[in-house]
């Protein structure tokens, strides 16, 4: 995360931002101060003509009645548009095309070689209406004063001739329309007219009121007569259906017109007797005499008869339901039929009114054309105070005339301006893409352990002594100070727990871990303790060549068990510190990092020594440093500044985390401690300096080869201790 994206960003670091960047802004601001004079002076000088002119929304009514075409607008919405309108048709090309060919612009520059004139013109035109007023204001920018003037002037004749030339024109075609159509309509009244009279003739129809009153006295007698006959009809279907049940329920003598019939009831009388009779001979006789059947013979006949009129009682009160049904019938169909003809009168009606109405539209039509025929040649005989448009001041000359353009101080002091802002925009732009790590502040953020500290830039005069071995070389250099503060900040995290295996890693490649891992091992053993550094970085070993020893024995020959911890260890020139090369490279490194092996092999190097450091491959890159990790005491990470970027930090710092490792904390290297806003480790490192200097000047040549790195640091060329090797592909100081 860069310094821009900090929560904590404040006034102190824009501050340091901006003076870290100070060239950056001193660039941008002479080249942009630059370009701007030079575009300045450069300029021709403009100039501008105006004039004005009044634009009335409506024109001068004289006759008192509505023109064909009237100039301006009626309300407030349709004079904003119409005032819009006329803005536009000002610099239209019909418009400045004649004012070209009136003044012969394209015979002389710019119009001359200009691919299209009009456009050019139009580009000089401005048009700004004046507030709260009809007037505006015409413009026209040239680099001649006097040809602005003309232009301008002509340009306003232009508008005003061709404003009351547009209404002429219309006037006049608008004439020759209602003429036209004058005559066609006059064919249309005769024609509608004539068509109406034939309706009325065609359907037998003197007054539509009249025949509709009788049609409708002829609805209502029929619906009464249908309800009568209705209520008829269902009296005698109610009378014959009960009688034709009590017959075939044997009771026909209850029959209502039964009992209501003297002759039935007669004959029932002559029955009821003969039963009588029946019935006293009955006493006296047997069935079978012959007295007794005569009596039944008239009994039977009796019976016959009565069977007989009621059977001709029930057809006639059949006969009395189909009539009955029938004229009910009758009548419905004449209602129905005299319902439609009332509709179908109706539709006459209709279609007569909308003929009606057809030959009226017409004929109102025809009058009101013939009205605005005559309103029109009026109107065409008007004279030119009809126009709207008004000349109220014609542009002049001033004697001692002006450039509106270009304005060359204000310009300048824009530029320079812009310059500035811009400068420091494009400082806090590059600030926003920088995400590299540049401070403690920026580790501490990224990884969730604590700063240990920092190695700052350096390199020395003498080539036969490499940079790796620094701080035995300088031991009172302000470097050398630096990294024993690594060391007394890494002996304060142990919290009392004794700290033996130490990893050193960093997030990927050329970040200073093995440099930084030889001169850790220095500090302590200058404390008094005796350290072994382990190259256990099986990729890319590079410690022997620091020390100037042999790889062909090292830690991966003991891991296969082909030597013994005695046979690797070699003293180097620094006293209290030993060194275990790699050996030779195997194709399988974290698997034999990995092994439990290589846990008792370092169990054995801390019994032997107060300190043991582990050089090994970025985290990131391989998972060598994450398998290490767990057979450590503690991990130290190392950051280069201006290299590491905050995002390989974090990732890891995930991956040790991952793997529960212990990491003690972080340290920055390649450092450069003149970079704004540090002035802090500057001040010390300048203390320092000044110290070695009265102690017998060991730091002398450093401070001066620190201040030559620190230039080359601002100029790009920077360079680590290790650009030479060749195994070690960059690894190392910074």
């Amino acid at each position: 995360m860069s310094e821009f994206e900090s929560s904590s960003f404040n006034l102190s670091e824009i501050g340091k931002i901006l003076y870290k960047r100070r060239w950056t802004i001193a660039v941008f601001f002479l080249v942009v101060t630059t370009f701007v004079t030079l575009a300045t002076m450069l300029q021709k000088d403009v100039y501008l003509a105006t004039a004005v002119i009044r634009i009335e929304s409506e024109a001068p009514n004289i006759v008192g009645f509505k023109e064909v075409v009237a100039l301006g607008a009626q309300n407030y919405w349709a004079s904003k548009e119409y005032y819009e309108t006329q803005f536009r048709i000002i610099k239209s090309r019909p418009i400045l095309e004649q004012v070209i060919q009136k003044m012969r612009l394209d015979e002389n520059p710019p119009f001359a070689g200009a691919s299209d004139p009009p456009e050019l013109l139009a580009g000089m035109v401005s048009v700004n209406p004046i507030k709260n007023s009809q007037l505006v204001e015409i413009g026209v920018e040239y680099y001649d004063m006097n040809t602005a003037v003309e232009i301008c002037n002509m340009l306003v004749k232009v508008y005003r001739d061709q404003n009351l030339a547009t209404k002429i024109d219309a006037t006049r075609e608008a004439l020759e329309w209602l003429k036209k159509e004058r005559s066609g309509r006059a064919n249309s009244v005769k024609e509608a007219e004539q068509g109406l009279h034939q309706f009325l003739v065609d359907h037998n129809i003197v007054s539509f009121e009249e025949r509709q009153n009788v049609v409708a006295k002829r609805v209502q007698d029929l619906s009464d007569a249908l309800t009568e006959a209705k209520r008829a009809r269902i009296a005698s279907e109610v009378a014959y259906n009960e009688a034709t049940q009590l017959k075939k329920q044997g009771n026909a003598l209850a029959i209502p017109e039964v009992l209501d019939n003297k002759l039935i009831q007669n004959l029932k009388e002559e029955l009821v007797l003969l039963e009588k009779e029946k019935s006293k001979l009955a006493a006296k006789w047997k069935p079978d005499h012959p007295g007794m059947q005569k009596v039944q013979g008239q009994i039977n006949e009796l019976q016959d008869q009565i069977g007989k009129e009621i059977d001709h009682l029930i057809e006639g009160l059949r006969a009395t339901y189909t009539m009955d049904q029938s004229r009910e019938n009758k009548l419905d169909s004449e209602l129905e039929q005299t319902k439609k003809e009332a509709l179908d009168l109706s539709d006459l009606e209709i279609q007569y009114r909308v003929k009606k109405r057809e030959a009226e539209s017409e004929g109102m039509l025809f009058d009101e054309i013939q009205k605005r025929q005559k309103e029109t040649e009026i109107n065409k005989s008007l004279p030119d105070i009809t126009n709207n448009v008004r000349i109220i001041e014609e542009a002049i000359a001033p004697e001692h005339p002006s450039p509106i353009r270009p304005r060359r101080k204000l310009s300048i002091i824009l530029g320079a301006v812009l310059g500035l802002l811009g400068g420091i925009g494009l400082t806090f732009f590059l600030e926003y893409l920088d995400t590299t790590i540049k401070s403690a502040d920026d580790l501490e953020r990224n990884v969730k352990a604590p700063f240990l500290g920092i190695i700052p830039s350096f390199t020395t005069d003498e080539e036969a002594v490499p940079d790796e071995l620094f701080t035995h070389r300088y031991p009172k250099s302000s470097i050398t100070e630096s990294c024993r503060s690594i060391r007394t900040n890494i002996s304060f995290s142990s919290a009392g727990k004794q700290l033996k295996r130490l990893l050193v890693t960093s997030a990927g490649p050329q970040e200073g871990k093995s440099t930084a891992v030889i001169n850790m091992g220095i500090i302590f053993a200058q404390g008094g303790k005796r350290v072994l550094i382990v190259d256990s970085d099986l990729r890319r070993p590079r410690l022997h060549r620091a020390f100037k020893v042999s790889r062909k024995k090292g830690l991966t020959n003991v891991i296969m068990g082909e030597a013994s911890l005695a046979d690797v260890i070699i003293p180097t020139e620094v006293p209290g510190v030993s060194l275990i090369p790699c050996g030779p490279i195997p194709p399988n490194p974290s698997e034999l990092l990995g092994t439990e092996r290589m846990r008792q092999i370092s169990n054995d190097m801390a019994d032997m020594f107060d300190l043991v450091l582990f050089d090994s491959p970025p985290v990131v890159a391989v998972t060598d440093a994450v398998v290490m990790s767990k057979i450590v005491d503690g991990v130290v990470l190392i950051a280069k500044a201006g290299k590491t970027t905050s995002e390989i930090v974090r990732k890891a710092s995930r991956q040790l985390e991952d793997v529960q490792a212990h990491i003690l904390g972080t340290v920055i290297n390649d450092f450069n401690i003149r970079s704004a806003g540090y002035r802090y480790y500057y001040y010390y490192y300048h203390y320092r300096s000044r110290e070695g200097d009265e102690s017998g000047g060991t730091d002398k040549v450093v401070r001066k080869r620190v201040k030559r790195r620190h230039g080359e640091h601002h100029s790009g060329e920077h360079r680590g201790s290790e650009s030479s090797g060749g195994e070690s592909g960059g690894e190392g100081q910074a």
